[in-house]
């Protein structure tokens, strides 16, 4: 099953909408990394750090994917 982000990014020749989610995990990420300076307590921290975790990994998965069409 390939899901319609997949297919989007395999068919992106130019790059422009693998920029456009990266750039949209990256203003995410800033807003968590934000939130997490100004002191959160334990339990929203360890939620933060793991959805900055999951933002960074699926960075990640865009890019491999985009490179592997």
């Amino acid at each position: 099953m390939i899901l319609q982000i997949e297919e989007n990014l395999r068919n992106d020749v130019s790059g422009i909408y693998k920029n456009e989610l990266l750039e949209k995990f990256s203003q995410v990420a800033s807003q968590v990394r934000a939130e997490l300076n100004q002191g959160v307590d334990p339990v929203q921290y360890e939620k933060l750090n793991k959805f900055l975790y999951a933002l960074e990994a699926g960075s990640e998965v865009v890019e491999l994917v985009w490179a592997n069409k």
